[in-house]
């Protein structure tokens, strides 16, 4: 048996083997290195799912909430030992939420595509043997040919595309910082609600059972023949009318408790203790369409983030451009013949722009680039039309508002003058009732139009991209 170190005697297959084991080791060397261990990915199993569903701690939350860094969102101090505020309850969603939890991961994916858009493509390394066969001239030995090539070209365009990955990523961070003050703001909306079906809910079970003893006595005169079955028909479709009201109030509570619920990562049957806001949340003096609409575009994190996604495509469209250049390659070589003639070599290898000169990626570059500006036109005319209606509608629920909170002090000195009256017997139970009833629905009445004037003013608040209510931490 020959030695794996002795010298090859055994003619050409066996020296064949041998001069290709050197080339095939640097390879196999090299696709090991290429070989990098991914990080390992939690399994997808339910102990795993659970573990994630688990809220963080209010502790947890708390340190969180203190440190926040958010372009409107400022930091804030959470107490939470008598409750949460709907400004607490805004932050507090954006940390736990599992849905922008998810959203932010996306991150990462960004980062990534700034680092390969850095990435050059890697030089070519090519080996060939020219070995001789069935040839009976003496002296010829095996050619063999080392080369190394590489796409010049590949430089031209790399700075274009490292900065279009860079806007893009920042273009996606303004799109998720936005994502969240949505989320947050949609979530202090639903402490809001809550907030005020709880004020709501006693004044509709006021109104019902007041509706209750009213039906019950209007039925006991009719007995006496001093009411009609047209009275008695009255009486009870306003009991039902009112207590279809209260029953829709109950579900819409719990509607609103469960989707606070799921956005803060607690369960479904779970009951969030909730603070009034103090004192009641309400505009700035100065609310003009001027005062609001100015710098609009630089404050709406939308928009900004579109201005990047521009920026984004015009590399992408120079990257295009310069991509027209016809592709170059350098290549180095060393060989020799089967004479043993021995050469370098250099050369240089360029395409002929006679059919592909990506016409087709320009043209995409260019439509995509006139898309993305006919959007941001469109957001910014759909913003500016949005916070002058709003405003309109903003005035005409605070007129409604004012015109209530003027009525509502002489219902109550009426509803209190009947009551003494009452005592003495000096008034009948049934205007007593009426009076009541009637300053129930004008406090109902109040509550809805406070609830719908904060449902308002925050729906400013996203249009105009800037906190604006002043029981809102500013940043």
């Amino acid at each position: 048996m020959r030695s794996l170190n002795a010298p090859c005697l055994s003619g050409p297959p066996f020296c064949r083997r041998k001069s290709v084991a050197p080339l095939l080791a640097v390879a196999l060397g090299l696709l090991a290195g290429c070989a990098q261990p991914g990080t390992p990915s939690a399994a997808l199993t339910p102990v795993t799912v659970e573990a994630a569903l688990q809220p963080p701690s209010l502790a947890s939350i708390k340190i969180s909430a203190a440190q926040l860094a958010h372009p409107l969102l400022p930091p804030l101090v959470i107490d939470g030992r008598d409750g949460f505020s709907p400004d607490e309850i805004a932050v507090m969603v954006v940390i736990v939420s599992p849905q922008l939890r998810a959203l932010r991961d996306q991150r990462g994916v960004a980062q990534a595509q700034v680092l390969q858009a850095g990435i050059l493509p890697n030089p070519q390394l090519g080996y060939s043997l020219d070995q001789p066969n069935n040839n009976n001239v003496p002296g010829l030995i095996t050619g063999r040919s080392l080369g190394l090539s590489w796409d010049f070209t590949a430089l031209l365009g790399r700075q274009d595309r490292i900065h279009s990955a860079q806007a893009t990523a920042g273009a996606l961070d303004l799109s998720i910082a936005w994502q969240e003050w949505q989320t947050a703001q949609d979530a202090r909306l639903r402490a809001f609600r809550l907030l005020s079906l709880r004020t709501r809910l006693p004044l509709l079970q006021a109104i019902e059972a007041d509706l209750t003893d009213t039906l019950a006595a209007i039925k006991q005169a009719a007995t006496l023949g001093h009411k009609t079955a047209i009275d008695i028909t009255a009486a009870g479709e306003a009991w039902i009318a009112t207590q279809a009201t209260r029953l829709a109030a109950e579900q819409d509570y719990a509607a609103e408790r469960v989707a606070l619920n799921l956005a803060l990562g607690q369960p479904a049957e779970a009951e969030i203790v909730l603070k009034s806001a103090e004192p009641f949340p309400s505009l700035p003096a100065d609310t003009s369409a001027t005062t609001l609409l100015a710098g609009l575009e630089k404050r709406r994190l939308d928009l900004v983030a579109l201005t990047l996604g521009y920026e984004s495509q015009e590399a992408n469209l120079r990257a295009a451009v310069k991509a027209q250049f016809p592709k170059i390659g350098l290549s180095l070589a060393k060989a020799n013949d089967t004479s043993d003639v021995r050469t370098r070599n250099l050369g240089v290898t360029i395409d002929l722009p006679l059919f592909d000169r990506n016409q087709g990626n320009l043209a995409s570059a260019r439509a995509t680039r006139q898309q993305l500006f006919d959007e941001y036109v469109a957001r910014v005319a759909e913003a500016r039309a949005e916070v002058v209606l709003l405003l309109g509608k903003l005035a005409a629920t605070q007129t409604q508002l004012q015109a209530d909170n003027v009525a509502l002090p002489d219902l109550e000195h009426l509803v209190t003058s009947l009551e003494k009256a009452l005592e003495t017997r000096n008034a009948d139970v049934s205007a007593y009732r009426e009076a009541r009833s009637l300053l129930a629905l004008h406090r109902l009445q109040q509550s809805n139009l406070q609830q719908e004037t904060l449902e308002l003013a925050v729906a400013l608040e996203l249009a105009t991209g800037r906190p604006l209510l002043n029981g809102a931490p500013h940043p």
